[in-house]
């Protein structure tokens, strides 16, 4: 193993290998011209203007009556749940509208969508409900009290 060490410079008593940069340049000079050196200017960044505008906050009852008005489209054929769901959902759109209505409250289209849904799954659980007593109803005067 060898004592090479590349950043040393060559010692004429020790001729390795050749050293890793020129020792002199030829005629005394700098390979190449030195750049000149400009001040720097400190650089100050300028804030934009920003309007504050107020946050908008979605209407959480909105919201609610959407999810439930679905939730009652989905379980129409429950008799008596789906009134309810229904109903619920078309009380919290409603209210969810009027408070999206307000200034600094969005979700009006999630409340038309909840009363939407809620009306349209209060139809069809109307039927199932009217089909569900009138079936009891029909059982109930056919076999008498026996049954």
């Amino acid at each position: 193993m060898t004592d090479f060490d590349p950043y040393r410079q060559q010692d004429p008593a020790n001729p390795g290998y050749p050293p890793s940069a020129p020792i002199q340049q030829p005629w005394g000079t700098q390979p190449y011209p030195v750049p000149q050196q400009y001040p720097v200017q400190p650089y100050v960044s300028q804030p934009y203007p920003v309007a504050a505008y107020p946050m908008l906050r979605t209407s959480g009852m909105a919201v609610a009556g959407m999810v439930i008005g679905i939730v009652a489209l989905v379980t129409f054929w429950v008799p008596f749940v789906d009134l309810v769901l229904g109903f619920l959902a078309i009380g919290l759109s409603w209210a969810g509208m009027l408070q999206a209505d307000r200034p600094g409250y969005t979700g009006k289209g999630m409340g038309i969508a909840g009363l939407v849904c809620g009306i349209v799954a209060v139809i069809p659980a109307l039927v199932v409900m009217l089909f569900f007593f009138g079936l009891f109803a029909a059982a109930g005067t056919a076999c008498g009290i026996a049954c």
